[in-house]
């Protein structure tokens, strides 16, 4: 898809349609003398009021000198990242439906208080590149079916920032091709995706984006003791690997801040297997892991002052002879002994030894860590937002106003020392999980903490929103890359932390 930039409504453009973000109950006089009054029409008959979610197409008048349709998307109450991503999205899933190839957007309208032209431009690209996103690779059909908008130019109005504009629109482009890229490692099927295959997959992504990458195997694993990780993957013919993506700036100097992800490629439950409902879904296990290389791609091209490193963790949890059982002792690289009550808490002995890691190797300024970890709290949050948890109340701040900023919300939820203390184990250091019935994402998430140490911490379960059975405005059916433009925004606005002054245990 072809993005640019111009001054201007966006009238003359010669697209098939004009884009029109408004707000509740906006007035537009220039649209009005162009439609003859068809808009007075659709705000009386409460058709088109300019509320969220409200999408109208008219055709144009033959004469005016405007494309020959213009479609209405309503803002809300006021333009904002997140209405203007909705707002796009939903205008240009329209037009595709409608066969149109070129819109341009009036994205003067999409500025408002707080949002500059940059930033408007940024969500109207998100919108539009997230919104059109679809997984046809395994679907046959004639190219007609699958015809889509092409070009779509930005018109800054009359003494528009252009500059400010086209730089929200490179900024808005990574953001879509990492979290896209990402989608679309989610919704590959497990078969064409086992660890060596995804591991080879972000190999070849990090070639082209100029980044370097490190792939250990499990003999190489197995060096560094990584006993918790090794021990997931036991039961399946296909073997583990770990997959570390480092970008790092010309004349850099400062340690790197680091993204680690769970890569579950397939989650059987072990020996602990899963019901057969919905486990088809478990293809999306590693949707974490997915969330990092995702960033990675958009950090590679936006090219942000701080280095980043990315670490991915990727197993299938399978049943065989050899699959790890129910009373096994494991040992991990920091070298805690685990007791496994469950092989299907397996996701945090992948990161136990993937942050652990990445904490030696690296001496991050902090890490962030991603992973479809616990249906706990999904009970709890549901599959809209994503569960928050950490040891450092500023990182954990950014991350909060990052979760506001792009949308992939966060909560932020409690880690009580009880919840350590609930972990411990009988016979070994720790166990897997806990023995009580609930909170079982704030006890994971304390057996994480165990392994991040005193580098400063945020763990994300994404369990909810890394999956949609319902498409939204700009959130496809299936895999959402939910937590990519999360990450990388944090590496383009990243400032060193300042000193910790105390655990945040609590809310």
């Amino acid at each position: 898809m072809r993005f640019s930039v111009v001054g201007g409504e966006g009238f003359d453009q010669g697209t098939d349609a004009l884009v029109c973000l408004m707000a509740k109950d906006e007035k537009n006089e220039q649209l009005e003398k162009i439609l003859g009054g068809a808009l007075a029409s659709l705000r009386e008959r409460k058709v088109f009021e300019g509320k969220e979610g409200q999408v109208s197409v008219l055709p144009v008048p033959e004469g005016s000198g405007a494309p020959d349709f213009v479609i209405l998307a309503g803002l809300g109450d006021e333009a904002s990242p997140e209405s203007v991503r909705c707002a796009s999205g939903l205008a240009a899933k329209r037009a595709r439906a409608e066969g149109l190839k070129s819109v341009a957007f009036s994205a003067s309208s999409a500025t408002g208080e707080g949002l500059d032209a940059s930033e408007a431009a940024q969500a109207v690209v998100e919108g539009v590149g997230l919104g059109l996103y679809r997984m046809d690779k395994y679907k046959s059909g004639d190219d007609d079916e699958k015809t889509d908008v092409s070009s779509v130019v930005l018109c800054g109005g009359s003494g528009g920032n252009l500059s400010a504009m086209r730089r929200g629109v490179r900024y808005g482009r990574a953001l879509c091709e990492g979290t896209n890229y990402a989608r679309d490692l989610i919704n590959t099927p497990s078969n064409e995706k086992r660890p060596p295959a995804l591991a080879d997959m972000a190999r070849a992504m990090a070639r082209r984006e100029g980044l370097r990458c490190r792939v250990l195997d499990e003999k190489q694993m197995a060096r560094q003791k990584m006993g918790a990780l090794l021990s997931v993957s036991r039961g399946s013919s296909e073997p583990a690997r770990m997959v570390i993506l480092e970008y790092r700036p010309q004349g850099a100097r400062t340690k790197p801040i680091a993204f680690v992800g769970k890569g579950v490629t397939f989650d059987t439950g072990g020996i602990s297997i899963k019901p057969s409902g919905g486990l088809e879904l478990m293809t999306t296990d590693m949707s974490g892991a997915a969330a990092v290389l995702g960033a990675m791609l958009a950090v590679a091209r936006v090219k942000p002052r701080v280095p980043v490193v990315g670490v991915a963790g990727l197993v299938e949890n399978m049943v065989d002879g050899d699959a790890t059982r129910p009373g096994d002792i494991v040992r991990s690289m920091k070298g805690t002994t685990v007791e496994i009550h469950n092989t299907d808490a397996e996701g945090r002995l992948v990161l136990a030894d993937a942050l652990h890691y990445t904490r030696e190797k690296y001496k991050p300024q902090c890490m962030i860590d991603l992973a479809t970890l616990t249906g706990a709290c999904m009970v709890a949050l549901g599959q809209k937002v994503t569960g928050m948890y950490g040891t450092h109340d500023e990182l954990l701040g950014r991350v909060r106003d990052l979760g506001e900023r792009t949308g992939d919300r966060v909560w932020h939820m409690p880690l009580f020392p009880e919840y350590g203390e609930a972990m411990k184990g009988k016979i070994a250091d720790m166990c897997n999980i806990s023995g009580a019935r609930w909170g079982g994402a704030n006890t994971a998430a304390a057996f994480l903490q165990h392994f991040a140490g005193e580098t400063p911490w945020v763990h994300l379960d994404i369990a909810g929103p890394s999956h949609t059975g319902k498409a939204g405005p700009y959130r496809p059916e299936g895999g959402t890359g939910v937590g990519v433009r999360l990450l990388a925004e944090l590496a383009m606005d990243w400032k060193r932390l300042a000193p910790q002054e105390g655990k945040a245990y609590g809310c």
